[in-house]
């Protein structure tokens, strides 16, 4: 495995591939990689010949700068994770290679899929994420990148800047990975006390909750969404930041409860932000 931290050294790498036919796959993350990250890796490897991990905390998608200071850095365990699995590179860059001084910024943004949802609570933060990835797209060259579910409007954000600018690649969602008890895997997770990650399982329990009350025959949308967040408030130190039933797509809220919907959850417990989602067929 090759671990590379400047651009030069990438990108004469990629032309290598390139040259020889290779299709690259690509997996941008944060680092403190957990099962979930390496089921990007699996898919990259099983999808693609070779597979690239970027690892950048970047910190102009946080819009509290406690939570960037925070964010977990596991740089040692990263690299010996992506090398027992196969990755075939990582960049791992430092924020001057990323964002070297400039005199003219720029700023992507696709409002209308980032006007609700963790869009509305934390400006800024998808300006960031389409800024980095935008750039990690250009520098990598890959023909698939893959991005884990968990990060639902994520996922539909990038998926439309690619499509929108025409970027010569695809964009591939993965499954949750999910803990035994069923809390989605997050580097966030390991900040949690012991009763808060008690707490934080009260989050799968709701999708639960939710897809049995719809199989019983709810239909109220005000009614259903009461249930669930007065469910989650049982919880000591739970804040919802939000709980929204958007449509999949164009992540619009559901004036009723029918066809496909998307249930979408943030909530801290205590000070750590955990965020869900699960797709829920409502029956005819």
């Amino acid at each position: 495995m090759k671990v590379v931290s400047n651009i030069s050294e990438l990108k004469n790498q990629i032309a290598e591939w390139k040259e020889q036919k290779y299709t690259i796959g690509f997996c941008p993350t944060m680092g403190s990689l957990h099962a979930g990250h390496m089921d990007l890796v699996e898919t990259s490897k099983k999808e693609t010949d070779k597979t690239i991990v970027s690892i950048f905390v970047n910190p102009t998608q946080f819009n509290d700068p406690k939570d960037f200071e925070q964010y977990p850095v596991k740089t040692d365990s990263d690299l010996l994770l992506c090398e027992e699995r196969g990755v075939d590179l990582v960049f791992l860059p430092d924020v001057k290679t990323m964002y070297p001084e400039t005199k003219t910024p720029i700023s992507l943004s696709i409002p209308e899929l980032q006007k609700n949802l963790c869009g509305r609570t934390r400006p800024g933060h998808f300006e960031g994420v389409l800024q980095i990835v935008a750039k990690l797209f250009h520098l990598t060259e890959p023909n698939k990148t893959f991005f884990g579910l968990k990060d639902y409007q994520q996922f539909r954000v990038i998926s439309a800047m690619v499509e929108n600018l025409n970027f010569p690649l695809e964009v591939i969602g993965v499954p949750t990975r999910r803990e035994e008890d069923g809390l989605a895997m997050s580097s966030r997770n390991v900040r949690l006390t012991k009763k808060e990650r008690e707490t934080a399982s009260l989050i799968p329990r709701m999708f639960a909750l939710a897809k049995k009350t719809i199989l019983s025959g709810e239909r109220d949308l005000k009614l259903w969404k009461e249930i669930l967040r007065d469910f989650l408030l049982t919880g000591i130190s739970v804040r919802i930041d939000y709980l929204e039933v958007v449509d999949p797509i164009e992540l619009k809220p559901k004036e009723k409860l029918e066809g496909e919907v998307l249930l979408a959850i943030a909530a801290f417990v205590g000070d750590v932000r955990l965020i869900d989602n699960q797709i829920i067929q409502i029956p005819n």
